[in-house]
């Protein structure tokens, strides 16, 4: 029976030249992955019993706490552990036969064991190469006050598309791949596909525009005609094919980037970060406009939000049916929450007007009714 369950181990699975992998080394692999599996819940359980995962490294921004970090190392000591126990029926192992082992060939294009290494080192490096410009980034903004947080988007994600890029044609060009051919054969399907995708290429096209021209970026507050109103939200996210927007009450809606592109933006942060906002105010005609003028600019004067260097002033806008229309003009920073400070100024500019017996005139509607005529 031991002769029997030797010759079922010994089982060859993949064999070429010198180098064999058995059911042998399939059950090695298989107890050492249970066995880091449970060391590392030890660790887990022994870091947070000591509260140790407060001692946090960053990398890229990401909070990486110190048993992650460990986890990774308890896995690369069990691959070169799996690597050793493969020495038990290979006595001759020589690790270019491993890596050379192909999976699929197809004339030059072929699939090897070293392949799954070169993607494994590719992708780390685009990720440490987009860490590294992301410092570099952050440097420069110290230094140039001009690149702000949309600016510095847009750079992250044109570096991020790039980087990506090049790492796939270094992928494909290790495997073989004739990238001219490749190039070559895709046009004409791009061809077709792009007459029956012209929507959705226009969206892509239009994520290019916004990320390379800058009108629109990460943060700035703009008014979006939406189902025939015009919503005011702040861009939260910018990526090829649609953008990311926060309305005041929350919302995150998901915009086509042609929209933006097409469509009559206001965007309150482009040039000047004040903007000039009104609140319109309606008297009864018998009312002393100088101290409803002194009212209105002193209210205005007294929030926070008001630029204290611009000018505060009073309108006197039309003879109204009901009353006499005003508005009290003044500058703010382009602030999402405008129509909450707008309401503070409301609120206030009617308690004075209690103080002064300042009313607020009342809609009139007059009948006239002629008597009925008699028989």
């Amino acid at each position: 029976m031991l002769d029997g369950l030797n010759r079922l181990l010994d089982f060859p699975i993949i064999q070429q030249d010198a180098f064999a992998l058995t059911l042998f080394n399939i059950v090695v692999f298989a107890i050492l992955y249970l066995c880091g599996k449970l060391f590392i819940r030890f660790i887990k359980k022994y870091f947070k019993e000591k509260q140790l995962t407060d001692k946090q490294l960053k990398i890229e921004g990401r909070e990486i706490a110190i048993w992650k970090l460990t986890k990774q190392v308890v896995w690369v000591v069990i691959i070169y552990i799996g690597y050793l126990s493969l020495r038990l029926n290979n006595s001759q192992l020589n690790i270019t036969h491993i890596l050379n082992f192909e999976f699929f060939r197809f004339e030059t294009f072929h699939i090897a064991v070293y392949h799954i290494f070169v993607l494994i080192a590719v992708v780390f490096t685009a990720r440490i190469t987009l860490s590294f410009l992301k410092v570099w980034l952050l440097r420069t903004v110290k230094r140039n006050q001009n690149i702000d947080q949309g600016t510095q988007y847009v750079y992250i994600q044109l570096a991020k598309y790039i980087v990506y890029a090049l790492a796939v044609i270094i992928i494909f060009l290790s495997m073989g791949m004739n990238l001219t051919l490749f190039l070559g054969a895709t046009a004409f399907l791009l061809v077709g596909v792009g007459i029956g995708l012209q929507h959705v290429f226009a969206m892509y096209f239009s994520g290019i525009l916004l990320l390379l021209e800058g009108s629109l970026k990460v943060g700035d507050i703009v008014e979006v005609p939406l189902n025939g109103k015009d919503v005011v939200a702040k861009i939260v996210e910018i990526n090829l094919r649609t953008s990311k927007i926060e309305t005041r009450d929350g919302m995150v809606l998901v915009v086509p980037n042609n929209k933006l592109t097409h469509e009559s933006i206001n965007n309150w942060s482009y040039g000047s970060q004040l903007n000039r906002f009104t609140i319109p105010v309606t008297v009864k005609y018998e009312t002393d406009l100088e101290v409803v003028k002194e009212i209105l600019i002193r209210c205005a004067r007294a929030h926070h939000s008001v630029d204290e260097h611009k000018e505060v002033f009073v309108r006197f806008l039309n003879f109204g049916r009901d009353g006499i229309e005003l508005d009290v003009v003044f500058w703010a920073e382009n602030n999402f929450f405008i129509e909450i400070h707008k309401s503070d100024i409301r609120f206030a500019i009617e308690s004075e007007f209690k103080k002064y017996g300042i009313s607020f005139p009342h809609t009139q509607v007059e009948v006239h009714s002629s008597p009925k005529a008699s028989n």
